[in-house]
């Protein structure tokens, strides 16, 4: 033990002096290069996702737009409008508007739209010919659009009348898309544009995490700034060499981060200054101080290495110990520690091994105790001669031509083979000779009870196939004959059924007997193995119950639904097996 109080003596002293200098340097290191890094990252993903969703709201728009202007309704109307009389002008342009409302009513975002003839002549939906929207197209938001020759895309925003029943003017950001014949492409019909409301896209970057944001159109103007920060604007105006203006910037007392549509040339601007980034980081810069110190102190006083080095071995033996307190013997555990922790764990090791050893045994000795048990009762029954016997009767059966005695001493013959049976992997057979075998039993009972039941089957081919049980479904048709059809004076059916799914088999026994009272249910259970006939072996109800949790588990149930004068029903549930399974 002096050799292990020397080595963490020392490595305490070294690792106390070498973590707190490290930790000094790390700090330093951990903020300048990681923490600020990341929260560069985290806020360039918050840009881009903001970016993201203006981006999915233009190109939503943008379909929306190109799938009206290539509408048969609009193409008729800009190449067909000069060319009609005054009213059937009128006519196409109510038309056209209701066409076009039907799509708009879809787009709570959409205010109004106009029709742009070549001549610049303008019909608004919301006043028709009226010239006020003619005049809007006079102003520097329209002629800015038209002077930048672009096919298509969003205005500066600017203010207008919403809809016709105009309070006061709102700020509108206007889509404009040039409209060509479709059968001509390179011919141009006119100008198609969406109105739009201004505060469906505000909101979304007012609630942006950003304390300052810039909304920049793909010629520079500013379309949005908050809060009203046009110095931010100017700023990324100042960067249009760098990178082509998208991705982040070192700058006076921050960093400037911009991101670029996809769709369009807008870019999306934000600026994170050095105490904001300080502010947010200097928590964890005080946590990783306070805790530098505190971890340094303990090293000093609780001896870490020492603990760790002792505890690691005893946590493993205690789990250890707790797998085999529940029942997992096959538990081991690896200590190589080169002292007295792995002298117990060997022999903790050799304790199990033992333990294992002195259970197989033991199970071992039960089980050839009953074998033996049973090897004697069969000794003292001497079934061969029985088997002689009958057989003997067959013949002279045979021989005065009694068929009804021949059928019924061979079924006997079966169901005694079956019954005396024992040792071998035969616990489990296929539900084909469970069902070859109940049909020898229900021959034996046919002669007993004449003409007092029938019975019905109802079984999958594929479940026949399905592993259960032996000698499981006898103690349950027994009990239909006895305790259901018998008691009524009157012939009674007893249907059987199997049919299986992916993973279950279900086998259900059901009689149209006297039926069972609730209360007698769970006294059936308790007494039934009582009750059992003298002659063939007899498996009575509790112990099928109890022979399928001990080969199955919670896996497979046993359930009697019974009302009282109509029948009852035993359903059986097994895992489905097979002979690939086991």
């Amino acid at each position: 033990m002096t050799r292990l109080r020397t080595v963490i003596f020392w490595r305490i002293v070294i690792v106390a002096a070498v973590s707190f200098l490290l930790s000094i340097a790390f700090t330093y290191y951990y903020y300048n290069h990681i923490l600020i890094g990341q929260m560069m990252q985290e806020d360039k993903a918050k840009l881009s996702q903001t970016v993201r969703q203006l981006d999915y709201m233009s190109d939503d728009i943008s379909k929306f737009t190109f799938t009206l202007i290539i509408a048969e309704q609009l193409q008729e109307f800009y190449k067909t409008y000069d060319q009609l009389d005054t009213f059937d002008q009128f006519k196409a342009l109510q038309s056209t508007f209701k066409f076009v409302d039907g799509y708009k009513g879809l787009r709570k975002e959409v205010t109004s739209y106009a029709l742009v003839l070549p001549d610049g002549r303008a019909f608004w939906n919301a006043a028709g010919n009226d010239d006020y929207f003619s005049e809007r197209l006079k102003e520097s938001w329209y002629l800015n659009f038209v002077l930048s020759g672009t096919e298509y895309g969003f205005t500066e925003p600017h203010l207008m009348f919403a809809d016709q029943k105009p309070t006061s003017e709102t700020t509108i950001i206007s889509y404009v898309v040039t409209v060509r014949d479709i059968e001509k492409p390179g011919r141009t019909i006119g100008k198609f544009i969406v109105n739009l409301d201004y505060s469906h896209f505000q909101s979304l970057l007012d609630f942006s995490p950003f304390a300052h944001l810039a909304w920049l159109s793909d010629s520079g103007n500013s379309l949005y700034t908050k809060p009203s920060d046009k110095q931010l604007a100017h700023l990324v105006h100042d960067l249009e060499d760098a990178a082509n203006n998208e991705g982040a910037f070192r700058v006076n007392n921050g960093y400037l981060l911009v991101d670029r549509f996809e769709t369009s040339g807008w870019r999306l601007a934000t600026f994170i200054s050095q105490s904001s980034l300080f502010d947010r980081a200097k928590i964890v810069l005080y946590l990783l101080g306070f805790f530098t110190l505190v971890s340094t102190t303990l090293i000093l006083v609780l001896m870490i290495p020492a603990i760790l080095r002792i505890t690691r071995p005893i946590m493993r033996l205690y789990n250890a110990m707790n797998a085999v307190s529940s029942g997992n013997l096959q538990t081991s555990v690896q200590i190589s520690t080169g002292d007295e922790m792995e002298k117990l764990g060997n022999g903790f090791n050799r304790m199990t091994s033992q333990l294992r050893t002195h259970i197989e045994e033991s199970i071992q000795h039960e089980k050839d105790k009953r074998e033996l048990q049973m090897e004697l009762l069969l000794s003292q029954l001497n079934p061969h001669f029985i088997y002689n016997t009958l057989n003997a009767v067959i013949y002279m059966a045979q021989k005065q031509g009694n068929e009804d005695i021949v059928r019924m001493v061979a079924a006997f013959i079966r169901v005694l083979q079956d019954a005396v049976r024992t040792g071998g992997d035969d616990s489990l057979v296929p539900l084909r000779d469970e069902v070859a075998l109940l049909k020898d039993y229900i021959e034996i009972q046919s002669y007993r009870y004449a003409d007092m039941f029938k019975v019905e089957w109802a079984l999958e081919e594929e479940s026949l196939h399905c592993l259960v049980p032996r000698i499981m479904i006898q103690p349950f048709f027994e009990n239909a004959i006895f305790h259901g059809i018998c008691p009524k004076d009157e012939p009674g059916t007893i249907r059987i059924t199997a049919n299986e799914s992916d993973s279950l088999l279900l086998l259900t026994i059901e009689d149209d007997g006297i039926g069972i009272e609730p209360e007698r249910l769970e006294e059936i259970w308790e007494t039934h193995e009582k009750k059992s006939s003298p002659g063939l072996r007899h498996i009575g109800l509790n112990n099928t119950k109890r022979r399928l949790e001990h080969l199955f588990g919670s896996h497979a149930s046993i359930q009697i639904d019974s009302e009282v004068g109509q029948g009852t029903r035993v359903s059986i549930r097994l895992p489905k097996l097979n002979q690939n399974n086991l």
